[in-house]
């Protein structure tokens, strides 16, 4: 028996390799990467703020600590039709979590090149997964993650209604990024998969994962997984706490108001695990995977009162806001994760003192970079608000 993993070498990816391959021991946990995210790092001249071991030291570890050998790694890209059918001929997995994706919004808007590999990658690889899936393993678990700002704000779950003029009742795109788009035509491609090949599919739209570790991390430094802080690749939470850690004022966007989603990174892997055995028999279910909802403002208090838990000072500045969003709340609906019989574990609060004490022990590696929290264009235009 085998579960497949695309985006093995991701924030998610790792750690969803390791949770499942704790929970289904009996199981082969097979990981997909094509390490393009190491490059895309170079590019910028970014790092992740915890250093992470190559692949093959993190399995060996996994072995020792765990007394496992379940999990394997192949690396390709998913584009490579051919290399994924032989795959799926060979293993005839049951459930494939897709996570692979550039899944970074402003690094997509930096040019036309960068916006078109962006969606080239991501459509392409969930295009050929779909494809292959039907053309060797039709009765498989589809389990991909997109996101919660994809038709904008208020996004439904479960199954896309026919419309009185028989067209799927998507609501009206208002994608704030190439990246971001590509993950609409995702969603659309899954749905239109689903619908002309009956496969069985899993739509977790995710919201913003924060924390530095799960479970089976915490048991030895060498399973680390990557946490990235930049202004590129550094989702909020994350970047919030890595500011904080190195008295860097955190850079609130316009307003502040803007209200999003989150869930934390034991959640999200432990949410994944939990599809796997709760699969949607030719269907297209779609999920909103999250745990608290917060505006950006007050996640900066909420990491500034559990700085000062610790002794730290923690300062605000507002930031001219570089994205095409809304600055108000919204509220979206909230009955998918709970439907399917999932107890989160974590909450913002909670989870926020760990994350600033873990990320204090890298502070030097995150002062090497902190140029990189914000551009100069927006440098210059911060104003420290309190």
């Amino acid at each position: 028996m085998t579960i497949i993993v695309t985006g093995a070498d991701g924030y998610v990816g790792w750690p969803a390799m390791l949770r499942l391959a704790v929970k289904y021991p009996d199981e082969k946990i097979i990981g997909i990467d094509n390490e393009a995210k190491k490059l895309w790092s170079q590019e910028i001249g970014i790092w992740s703020a915890i250093p992470t071991y190559s692949m093959e030291k993190r399995i060996d570890t996994f072995e020792r600590v765990f007394g496992q050998n379940n999990i394997i790694y192949r690396k390709f890209d998913l584009r490579n039709r051919r290399k994924l059918l032989d795959l799926f001929i060979q293993t005839e997995p049951h459930s494939i979590v897709h996570l692979a994706a550039q899944p970074s919004g402003p690094y997509s808007m930096l040019d036309a090149e960068h916006s078109i590999s962006t969606q080239m990658n991501n459509i392409g690889s969930t295009l050929s997964l779909l494809h292959s899936i039907k053309d060797v393993i039709p009765d498989a678990h589809l389990i991909e993650l997109t996101g919660m700002a994809l038709y904008g704000l208020e996004i439904p779950e479960f199954y896309m209604e026919l419309t009185t003029a028989g067209f799927y009742g998507f609501p009206e795109i208002d994608a704030i990024d190439w990246y971001h788009l590509s993950k609409v035509f995702d969603s659309n491609n899954l749905r239109f998969g689903q619908l002309v090949y009956n496969l069985s599919i899993t739509d977790f739209r995710i919201g913003i994962v924060h924390g530095t570790h799960t479970e089976e991390i915490s048991k030895n430094e060498k399973l680390a997984t990557s946490f990235y802080f930049d202004f590129w690749f550094g989702t909020l939470l994350n970047r919030f706490c890595a500011q904080a850690s190195v008295d860097y004022p955190l850079t609130v966007y316009g307003k502040g108001g803007q209200t999003r989603a989150y869930i934390s990174l034991d959640d999200a892997v432990e949410m994944l695990s939990y599809a796997i055995e709760r699969k949607a028999e030719c269907q297209y279910n779609v999920i909103n995977a999250y745990v608290d909802c917060a505006s950006v403002r007050e996640i900066a208090e909420m990491i500034q009162q559990a700085g000062k838990n610790l002794g730290m000072d923690i300062a605000i500045m507002t930031v001219p806001n570089p994205r095409m969003e809304i600055e108000e709340c919204y509220t979206p609906e909230d009955t998918g994760l709970t439907s399917i019989g999932f107890q989160p574990k974590d909450t913002i609060d909670s989870n926020l003192e760990t994350i600033l004490i873990d990320l204090a022990r890298v502070k030097e590696r995150i002062k090497a970079k902190k140029d990189k929290f914000l551009p100069r264009i927006l440098r210059d235009k911060a104003k420290i608000t309190k």
